[in-house]
């Protein structure tokens, strides 16, 4: 199977072509069409997928719905579209063995089945960064599906790179990474408007998107009427 993209930057929709007896998982509530020729199904644990405990842990710490979406072919070819819940950009990435991939949870939208997701514990530095705990780790081999708000740019990180927290998509490992005040100072950060940002050292990719949900919510939430009652 394979997955093609049309439409970016601005409204992107993924295709996952299939051929005969094959297979692949989706974010929930991703699906927008499929052939008939396609079957799904809902679950919460499967084999590759840590069973249910480690989905619950997906749902619970990563962001990431907790049931998943299994579609699958028998005896002919199918395609399903999909697409995510905010307008912008999506990549594939191949994934290769001993090369993961971190993603941010809300940025996973579907992978094959010999990718396999887990989370990763970003650890009390993230307490005070207004940012998720953890990230989805994908690792195994094969086509990993991911979206981001906005414009997505993938960068080649040599050395170090400083990202506001908001604006990470995802990065392979092999890149280290702590969070950190944006100025010197705690005032300085503040008045920045900038606060916390991710210094990103070592080598592979990094995936950032041009815009941030958070900020775009806040500043979106302002102009609406308030709420009766």
């Amino acid at each position: 199977m394979h997955f093609e993209i049309a439409y970016n930057p601005a409204h992107s929709l993924a295709t996952a072509y299939l051929g005969p007896h094959e297979s692949f998982r989706a974010e929930a509530q991703a699906m927008v069409s499929m052939s008939s020729t396609v079957r799904t199904e809902t679950t919460a644990t499967s084999k590759g997928q840590g069973g249910f405990l480690r989905g619950l842990k997906r749902a619970a710490f990563g962001g990431e719905s907790f049931f998943q979406n299994r579609f699958s072919t028998d005896g002919s070819p199918g395609q399903v579209c999909l697409a995510p819940a905010l307008t912008g950009s999506m990549v594939v990435h191949q994934l290769s063995v001993g090369r993961d991939l971190f993603i941010q949870g809300s940025s996973y939208v579907a992978s094959a089945e010999t990718v396999e997701l887990d989370t990763q514990f970003q650890g009390f530095k993230a307490l005070f960064s207004g940012e998720s705990f953890f990230f989805l780790k994908a690792s195994g081999q094969g086509p990993v599906l991911i979206n981001a708000f906005g414009a997505i740019e993938e960068r080649e990180l040599s050395g170090e790179l400083v990202v506001d927290t908001g604006h990470l998509v995802a990065f392979e490992s092999g890149i280290e990474y702590t969070i950190g005040k944006a100025a010197s100072g705690w005032i300085q950060s503040f008045l920045s408007g900038e606060g916390f940002v991710l210094r990103m050292r070592g080598h592979g990719k990094v995936w950032l998107q041009s815009r941030n949900p958070k900020e775009f919510g806040s500043t979106v939430g302002k102009l609406l009427p308030p709420r009766e009652g």
